[in-house]
C-alpha cells in the first residue's frame, strides 16, 4: 500500500470511473486499474464492482475507503504540523546593516522575536562594501544598504524597500536652507563630510566641480560622527532623502535638507541583498517586509 493507490482509489470512488480518475491525475486508465487491483490483491477483498457504466464500492470496498480517506487526512495533518514546526524552529539570523538604519533593525527583531521566541539574532554595522563582502562570502544571511541601480550585480538578489532621492543636508543656521534646489553653482567655500559610499562620493564630486574652494574634510561611515560635524562644524553632507527620517531625533532637529538638482535618473534605493540562487528562508522574508512596512510609515508621504 502506498499514497498513490489510496488517491487513486479515492479519485475512483469518488468519480465513479477509472478514466476520469486517470484524467484528474493525469495517468493513463492501465495504470489507474493496475494500481487498485495490487491494492486488491493486499487487501484480499474486491473493492469495485466494475460494469461499463463505471465502478461503485463493494461493502468491503466502503470500509478500505472510509480508512483510506483517513488515513489521507492524518498524513496531510502531519505534513502541515511538520512545516509549521520547521518555521518555529528557527535558529540564528545574521544581518549587516549600514549604520544609520541599525535602530530600525532593532526594532523590526524585537517585533519578530515575539513570534519566534527561539530566534537567535546576530547584527553587524559596516559601510556598504562590508556589507556587501560579509553577504557574499556568506557570514551574514542578508544585508541592509542603501544602493544605487548602477551599484546592482549578479551575485546578490536585491529587494528594495523604498526609493529616494539625493539631497544636501545642512545644520539650520546655513544660508543653503533657503534654496528651493542645488546645484554645482550654488557650492563655493564649502566643507563636505561624506558617508564612504561609492554612490555619494561620484555625486560629492559633481557638486563639487564648479568650484575649487570646495573641499571634502571626511569620509567615515560613523554616522554619529557625521551628524556632529554638521550640527556642530558647520559642514555639509550628501545622503538619499530617506535618511533623514532614520537619524535620531536630537539632530533632526538642528539640520534641514536641500533637493539637489537632478544629476542623474540613478536613484538612490534602501534595500535587502541575499547570495543570488539561494533559498530565502521564512525568517528573512518576514524581516523584509516588516521593515519595508516600518520604512515606509516613517517616509512622508509623496
Amino acid at each position: 500500500m502506498n499514497i498513490s493507490q489510496l488517491q487513486y482509489l479515492l479519485s475512483a470512488a469518488s468519480l465513479g470511473s477509472f478514466t476520469k480518475a486517470a484524467e484528474a491525475h493525469h495517468m493513463t486508465v492501465p495504470t489507474i486499474s493496475q494500481a487498485i487491483r495490487q491494492l486488491e490483491d493486499e487487501m484480499g477483498a474486491v473493492i469495485f464492482h466494475r460494469t461499463k457504466k463505471g465502478v461503485t464500492p463493494t461493502k468491503e470496498g466502503a470500509l478500505i475507503l472510509q480508512h483510506s480517506a483517513a488515513m489521507l487526512k492524518n498524513l496531510e495533518q502531519m505534513q502541515n504540523r511538520l512545516a509549521s514546526l520547521k518555521e518555529e524552529q528557527v535558529d540564528s539570523l545574521t544581518i549587516s546593516a549600514i549604520p544609520v538604519f541599525v535602530p530600525q533593525v532593532v526594532q523590526v527583531m524585537l517585533e519578530l522575536m515575539q513570534k519566534y521566541p527561539t530566534l537567535k539574532v546576530q547584527m553587524i554595522e559596516g559601510d556598504t562594501q562590508t556589507v556587501l563582502k560579509q553577504v557574499q562570502e556568506g557570514s551574514s544571511d542578508l544585508g541592509l544598504i542603501a544602493y544605487s541601480i548602477s551599484q546592482q550585480d549578479a551575485a546578490f538578489d536585491w529587494v528594495p524597500i523604498v526609493e529616494g532621492n539625493a539631497v544636501l543636508i545642512m545644520n539650520t543656521s546655513s544660508p543653503l536652507r533657503f534654496y528651493r534646489t542645488i546645484s554645482p553653482d550654488d557650492l563655493e567655500n564649502e566643507v563636505f563630510v561624506l558617508y564612504k559610499d561609492e554612490h555619494i562620493g561620484k555625486i560629492a564630486r559633481n557638486l563639487m566641480a564648479a568650484h575649487p574652494t570646495n573641499r571634502i574634510a571626511l569620509v567615515t561611515n560613523n554616522t554619529e560622527t557625521l551628524c556632529q560635524m554638521v550640527v556642530k562644524g558647520d559642514a555639509v553632507t550628501i545622503a538619499p532623502d530617506f535618511i533623514m527620517n532614520a537619524l535620531p531625533q536630537i539632530y533632526r532637529e538642528h539640520i534641514v535638507s536641500v533637493p539637489l538638482q537632478q544629476l542623474s535618473h540613478d536613484k538612490a534605493i534602501l534595500g535587502i541583498i541575499t547570495r543570488s540562487g539561494g533559498q530565502v528562508p521564512k525568517i528573512t522574508e518576514a524581516f523584509t517586509a516588516k521593515l519595508k512596512e516600518l520604512v515606509n510609515s516613517e517616509s512622508p508621504a509623496q
